[in-house]
């Protein structure tokens, strides 16, 4: 029974869901300072929030005086200091304390292919149930340095064309005036697809994935209130997309561990292949609604949170957080979260991270069909091994490839 439906009832209807929201507000702040108390904050600051040209030094520094915790750079925006150093003024006048990933790996082993996992999630992901799958898709051909063919080209200028009149407009699509979070994230969008594309020959390509990596890894590692604070807007788009991965991360296995039996481990293990079919409408559904948890705080009675600050140069403030939120389910899921790698030192024999996960989009014949196919993975290890850095960069091929400038061929569609 619809109790709506009832005049009588009616306003007794109304009464209880208001205030029941308004228990929740309420709710939701005790919360919110419970979490805050639990987990203390870390601050990471990108490279603009440390030096500048002495013209753009502005209010940005002074609002810092509101914040509480400790401050960290990372090991690649440490080097991008020291690169711009010249000429530049360095406007940030606390003690900052430097994480390298070396450092961390070398205290967590696990973490490897997480970290690196994050980078190629947030650089070219392939993530079927995303607004923005076609253009990643066609963007995985250009950074593969090959030519869209006539189709493609149009598809391709037609969606940046989209990109960059929301990036544009001032106005969402019913005509209101957009929200600061809401127009920068829009201009976010927009520079990140066009610097890809734009700086995919450059060396510092890929800083801004690894940071975001490494601050995050930090987050979830020692269970802080994590802020990265930056003044590009396109960190945004960047953490967004990043959001999204995690959901599609954690949604695959959700449907095709359950229907593994003993022989198809067996089997795998043996190194046969094994697929799958589900039903697309379900999987969307089962993602988007753990997106919207991932990035919805109000739910969780027990969370910490990793955080974007954005400063906004024109109106000379911070606006409103764009925030991923984790509780301890979602912590160690996706501290097991190793997409297709596999580190030699990293243990990877729960959650079924030893399983290597291809798949498809619903093809226009078969529209609500994906396709999975599951192999076992060249490492399966059952434990941790704990190694210098040294050692681990000459055996992972990861980190072989990251210090020979290679991570740039991962990307996430098989062409």
């Amino acid at each position: 029974m619809d109790i709506r439906r009832y005049k009588h009832l009616r306003t007794i209807y109304n009464l209880h869901q208001k205030y029941y929201g308004q228990i929740k507000k309420i709710e939701f702040v005790f919360r919110s300072l419970l979490s805050r108390v639990r987990y203390r904050k870390a601050i990471f600051l990108d490279t603009n929030m440390l030096i500048a040209k002495e013209a753009e030094i502005d209010k940005r520094i002074e609002k810092f005086n509101k914040f509480s915790g400790h401050y960290f750079i990372t090991d690649a925006i440490l080097k991008e200091v020291n690169d711009l150093s010249r000429g530049l003024k360095q406007i940030f006048p606390y003690k900052i304390n430097n994480v390298s990933f070396a450092d961390l790996r070398q205290k967590f082993p696990s973490t490897c292919p997480v970290y690196y996992n994050f980078i190629f999630n947030m650089y070219n992901p392939a993530n079927i149930a995303s607004p923005d799958f076609p253009l990643h898709l066609l963007q995985s051909i250009k950074l593969r340095n090959r030519k869209l063919d006539k189709s493609q080209s149009q598809s391709y200028m037609r969606l940046m064309d989209r990109f960059k009149k929301g990036a544009d407009n001032k106005t969402n699509s019913k005509g209101q005036l957009k929200s600061p979070i809401a127009q920068q994230m829009d201009i976010g969008a927009f520079q990140y697809f066009q610097k890809k594309i734009k700086n995919r020959n450059s060396d510092n390509l890929l800083n801004d994935y690894k940071n975001i990596s490494l601050a995050l890894l930090y987050a979830l590692l020692y269970k802080k209130n994590t802020v990265f604070v930056t003044a590009d807007r396109d960190i945004l788009a960047i953490v967004l997309t990043l959001a999204e991965s995690l959901a599609q991360g954690m949604s695959f296995p959700y449907f095709f561990l359950p229907t593994l039996t003993s022989k198809d481990k067996r089997d795998l293990l043996a190194g046969k292949r094994i697929t799958r079919f589900i039903a697309y409408d379900k999987f969307e559904k089962f993602y988007g609604d753990l997106l919207g948890d991932i990035l919805n705080p109000y739910w969780k009675k027990n969370h910490f949170s990793f955080k974007v600050r954005l400063w906004d140069t024109k109106r000379q403030c911070f606006i409103e957080d764009l925030s991923i939120n984790f509780n301890n389910m979602a912590r160690q899921y996706i501290l097991n979260m190793h997409g297709p790698l596999c580190c030699p030192f990293a243990k990877n024999n729960t959650h079924g991270n030893w399983i290597h996960c291809q798949y498809w989009p619903p093809p226009l014949k078969s529209p609500n069909v994906v396709k999975i196919l599951l192999s076992r993975k060249r490492t399966i290890n059952k434990r941790n091994m704990f190694a210098p850095d040294l050692v681990h960069q000459q055996y992972c091929k990861y980190a072989h490839d990251d210090m020979s400038g290679l991570l740039k061929n991962y990307l996430g569609f098989w062409l």
